[in-house]
């Protein structure tokens, strides 16, 4: 969920530039709908994809889900997020961490709670009023077989549940502190077991700080999309 439009985005996360048509507030973001990535791009690269000089800070618009770079074509279910405790063992995602990752801005999202009688209620977990997460993702291109255009794509991450949310969610989103997004964004750096663990680790920092509150039934329906979405019930 998205209450920030572009040029707010922009300046919060200190970007140089939006490349493309990025989409801007929505209250209910469903797959494969486009969202707004943040990535960092060197203009040169050495022959085994390291950046050469300085780094350019980008908004894209991205496909949510993942099209692995190998697929023959868009199809089956979409590739919204992936476990970071396996994503490293995964083909769709293990190229994509090693210098791919990106930023996906987000006010909040929305989470279901399953209830011992077994009904589901709906949480917006999110950042504030002025706030915004900064989720871990990954992002590929993919070239279309039939007509040579390219589909950039991104997934998030997840991870087991902080604390403070175990009563909702048995995972949540992975979310940058400042210092983790820097790290994570940097193609210069070798994403590796250790830049997980870091960000995994940060996640529940941030965890800490989160709001919630239990919202009505409709964030269920893509067709609905609008401020009252995220209203306390």
């Amino acid at each position: 969920m998205v209450a920030k439009t572009v040029g707010e985005i922009l300046t919060i996360f200190e970007a140089d530039e939006v490349i493309g048509d990025v989409p801007g507030i929505s209250y209910n973001v469903a797959p494969t709908q486009s969202i707004a990535i943040i990535v960092d791009r060197s203009f040169e690269k050495t022959p085994d994809g390291a950046p050469l000089g300085e780094l350019n800070r980008e908004i894209h618009a991205a496909r949510w889900g993942l099209v692995p770079r190998w697929a023959k074509a868009v199809e089956g279910a979409p590739l919204i997020n992936g476990r970071i405790e396996s994503i490293l063992e995964k083909p769709s995602f293990k190229d994509s961490v090693i210098r791919r990752r990106c930023v996906i801005p987000a006010s909040g999202y929305y989470e279901w709670q399953v209830k011992p009688d077994g009904t589901k209620q709906p949480f917006y977990i999110h950042a504030g009023t002025d706030g915004m997460f900064a989720l871990a993702g990954l992002y590929e291109w993919w070239k279309n077989p039939s007509d040579g255009s390219w589909l950039l794509s991104a997934t998030t991450l997840t991870k087991h549940t902080a604390p403070e949310l175990a009563h909702i969610h048995d995972r949540n989103p992975v979310l940058l502190t400042p210092d983790t997004l820097e790290a994570w964004i940097d193609p210069h750096i070798v994403g590796e077991e250790s830049l997980l663990t870091a960000i995994a680790e940060g996640s529940d920092d941030v965890m800490q700080e989160v709001l919630f509150q239990p919202v009505g039934q409709d964030v269920g329906k893509v067709s609905i999309n609008n401020e009252g979405l995220i209203k306390a019930i």
